[in-house]
């Protein structure tokens, strides 16, 4: 019961951290699910957290969302994701931690060759069917695409809304594979689904009160502090795992 309590406030301080920045909870919360489950459970849980929490974001805001933009992200998505979900027991996902947590860095350095400008929607279509596949093994891709959806020529809300509409789509689709790819029965998870559910509309809930006190520049710093310590958290997770496979 314990357990069960600790992981309701993971999730729920997990999903007010993402509502508030975009980003960053997704990781938060699939820690807080691998203290409760195995990962062969907590990667595919974690799908319904975020299926919730961006569904509610993108449902209030709807109105600011850039759909070409969400449209063409989802395009590949399932495909995508269907594919990774096939062999998902199959590929260690130590070295694509290892590769996202790079890319992230990357991302976010005043590196000259940084590409300006807003990417394209064919940009937004390979994002899409990365982010399909590779969060069939990572969980929560947030990170990975946050610098193109900061690209986005949006409002602050315009923001957070595409991002959550673009990973709401993403989120089904790993339920879609999961459940048809990777034969896994969501049915008999059924109670622990809806605990997770409702933790996420709690967090949602309590950020909207609190992103009205928050600045704009306070919400790119933020963004881009999360983004730098969630790559060295990946880094360090896959930097880890790697030493103890060749130990």
């Amino acid at each position: 019961m314990g357990g069960v309590g600790l992981l309701f406030l993971l999730v729920t301080l997990g999903t007010l951290v993402s509502s508030l920045t975009g980003l960053g909870g997704g990781t938060l919360i699939l820690a807080g699910l691998l203290i409760v489950y195995p990962p062969e459970l907590a990667l595919p849980l974690h799908a319904f957290t975020q299926l919730s929490a961006n569904g509610l974001r993108a449902g209030i805001h709807h109105k600011t969302v850039h759909w070409k933009v969400v449209i063409a992200y989802g395009l590949l998505m399932l495909p995508a994701a269907w594919a990774g979900a096939k062999i998902f027991d199959l590929i260690n996902p130590t070295w694509l931690k290892l590769i996202v947590g790079v890319f992230i860095l990357i991302s976010i350095l005043p590196l000259k060759i940084k590409p300006q400008g807003e990417p394209t929607l064919r940009t937004f279509s390979i994002i899409g069917a990365f982010s399909g596949f590779l969060g069939i093994f990572v969980g929560a891709v947030g990170p990975m695409v946050t610098p193109f959806f900061n690209r986005l020529k949006l409002s602050r809300d315009g923001n957070i809304a595409t991002k959550s509409a673009g990973q709401l789509l993403l989120q089904l689709s790993k339920i879609i594979a999961f459940g048809g790819a990777a034969g896994i029965n969501f049915m008999t998870l059924k109670e622990h689904i809806g605990i997770l559910i409702v933790g996420t509309l709690v967090g949602v809930g309590i950020s909207i009160p609190l992103g009205k006190k928050i600045s704009d520049q306070k919400f790119d710093l933020v963004v881009n502090v999360m983004l730098g310590v969630i790559a060295l958290k990946i880094l360090y997770e896959g930097v880890s795992e790697l030493l103890l496979m060749y130990k």
